[in-house]
């Protein structure tokens, strides 16, 4: 059943009700002494808690990144510039603020759309799909709930930009297209006819949506609502209400059923076993039968042979090969393009744009490497779900693997060449030597026919041989540069496939242990389950008539409980009409 389209004050009011539903069923579950259940309906309202839709803001670099987080907000908190090529994270606030964060620029504004729940991340831009800004914007898209990408009406799309809207889809589903400057440019509606071929032909089927930050702002200060609305902003501010926002809150309706949906039947599960042993104690052999046989069945899952564990255990160590084989290949082919490139001329004269253009490079391979680790994480993630139980599919845990920027940069830098110190005074001193044996060789052989030991003839020979060993100097030093730098490029990129490969590792034993602890707990909960309920059905056959007709009264009671959580949680999903 599809979940209705929710403004942001009506998916407020949802989180307060599911805040409510899960603090009630919660208290059933004290009562019941089921601490595990709690502990999981209490893990279940904290995120909802802090169910915030976290948008990135990312694009080229001079398409108005901030001018559109300004426009979004209504205020000037990005506008001033930041002092740091570092992210500027906007929430709500009462006034408009800007402080230094441990990971960026923190700011905070009064706006109507923050105050529905969404947290701006205003990103530098970036020069293409190979730069720094785009290696650090892709390590923060697992954290990212959606991603609006921001062009401007100049010109179509690029490939840098499909290929960097490519990798951002991969990381983060939710993922829109911001046309900014209509006002600048006349003809923009053919810009945009034009960038939606471009995504179709790349396999992106991505929203775009025209805007104008720059009249958006003008139209705020002369208090002109035509402006403001012709500017799109409005709309933009629409679209993320009605489609970001509602989907948001559909995801977190949907956690919050299935948890009251699995915790109630676990509950229930125990009390009817007890009910139909109290009304019926003839019939308390089957439901024993049938308790052992659901208590199998959850030990099955526990159990390290069960198919989940094994496709858990085969899925990591795939994913581990595919990963390690995924950065071989790409630093591989990084090394045979430096190799190629240092062949073209002279290292020493380009050492250091060679350094920072290798160390983008590097970057850009290793963010690569992440989104395809991340990639294949959700991946695994949902097969593991649906092996481990057919009621139990939607109980996957999020992934969030850290990002890349601990890794880049603990691997060192690129050595400089040594033989790059030759200088004026030892060209002077190869160039003597090799005119001194020009004229005295020539010399020798010209005093034969009377002439003097220095005459023109040796002078020409000495200048000759003098330039030749230089000029061969030079083409044996430019070779040993070429050696140097080629061992250099391959010491760095050991270096960074050691550090990378290790940090990898990590991350991915960090998904492991995720996934194990987590349908682990899962199936302890059903296992208990079963104990409580053959426990509970044990203790009613010994029950007295009084003690029976209290604790029918009281099971009863329970149960409709129980029913009323479970019919107000599932109204959550109704369609309005």
């Amino acid at each position: 059943m599809s979940a209705p389209t929710l403004s942001g004050r009506d998916a407020s009011e949802s989180t307060t009700v599911m805040a409510g539903l899960l603090t009630e069923l919660r208290s059933v579950t004290d009562t019941a002494g089921r601490a595990d259940l709690s502990r999981r309906l209490t893990a279940a309202r904290e995120r909802i808690g802090d169910a915030r839709l976290r948008i990135v803001v990312t694009g080229e670099s001079r398409k108005g990144l901030s001018s559109v987080a300004d426009a979004l907000v209504a205020a000037d908190v990005c506008r001033a510039g930041r002092p740091t090529r570092e992210p500027t994270v906007i929430e709500h606030g009462e006034r408009v603020t800007r402080s230094a964060g441990p990971d960026g620029v923190v700011a905070a504004a009064p706006s109507d759309l923050l105050a529905d729940g969404v947290v701006l991340i205003d990103t530098p831009g970036v020069t293409g799909s190979e730069s720094r800004g785009a290696a650090a914007t892709l390590a923060l898209l697992p954290t990212a709930d959606a991603v609006l990408f921001v062009t401007d009406a100049a010109r179509e799309f690029t490939a840098a930009e499909i290929r960097y809207l490519q990798q951002i889809r991969q990381v983060c589903p939710l993922v829109a297209c911001v046309i900014n400057k209509i006002d600048t440019y006349p003809r923009w509606a053919d810009i945009q006819k034009a960038d939606r071929k471009h995504l179709t032909d790349a396999g992106l089927d991505l929203p775009i949506l025209p805007v104008s930050a720059h009249l958006h702002r003008t139209g705020v200060q002369l208090d002109d609502p035509g402006l403001i609305i012709e500017s799109g902003v409005p709309q933009l501010t629409g679209f993320i209400r009605d489609h970001l926002l509602a989907r948001t809150d559909a995801v977190a309706r949907e956690s919050v059923l299935h948890d009251v949906r699995v915790v109630s039947d676990q509950v229930a599960l125990v009390l009817n076993s007890e009910l139909a042993s109290i009304q019926d104690p003839r019939h308390g052999a089957a439901v024993l039968a049938e308790l052992e046989q659901a208590r199998g069945a959850a030990a099955a899952l526990h159990a390290r042979t069960a198919n989940w564990q094994y496709v858990l255990g085969d899925g990591i160590t795939e994913l581990n090969v595919a990963v390690e084989h995924d950065l071989r290949n790409r630093l591989r082919a990084l090394i045979r393009e430096s190799e190629q490139d240092i062949a073209k001329s002279d290292p020493a004269r380009r050492w250091d744009e060679f350094r920072s253009r290798l160390d983008e490079r590097i970057e850009t391979e290793v963010s690569e490497n992440f989104v395809l680790a991340q990639r294949l994480s959700v991946e695994l993630t949902e097969k593991v779900a649906l092996r481990f139980a057919e009621e139990e599919r939607y109980a996957a845990p999020r992934l969030r693997i850290d990002g890349t920027a601990g890794v880049l940069s603990g691997y060192g830098n690129l050595e400089p060449l040594d033989s790059s110190k030759n200088g004026v005074a030892q060209r002077a001193v190869s160039a003597l030597r090799g005119s001194y044996s020009g004229v005295l060789m020539i010399g020798v052989a010209t005093t034969l026919a009377g002439l003097a030991l220095v005459n023109p003839w040796s002078i020409a020979a000495g200048a000759l041989l003098g330039a030749h060993t230089v000029w061969e100097d030079r083409k044996s030093l430019k070779s040993r540069r070429r050696a140097e730098a080629k061992i250099a490029v391959a010491r760095l990129l050991d270096e960074v496939s050691f550090q990378v490969g290790t940090q990898s590792k990590q991350r991915l034993r960090e998904v492991q242990r995720t996934l194990r602890d987590h349908f682990t707990e899962v199936a302890d909960q059903r296992l208990r389950s079963a104990d409580e309920a053959i426990a509970a059905a044990g203790r009613a056959v010994d029950r007295h008539d009084a003690d029976r007709r209290d604790r029918v009264a009281t099971i009863h009671s329970d149960l409709q409980r129980l029913q009323g959580i479970r019919s107000r949680t599932a109204a959550l999903f109704e369609v309005e009409g």
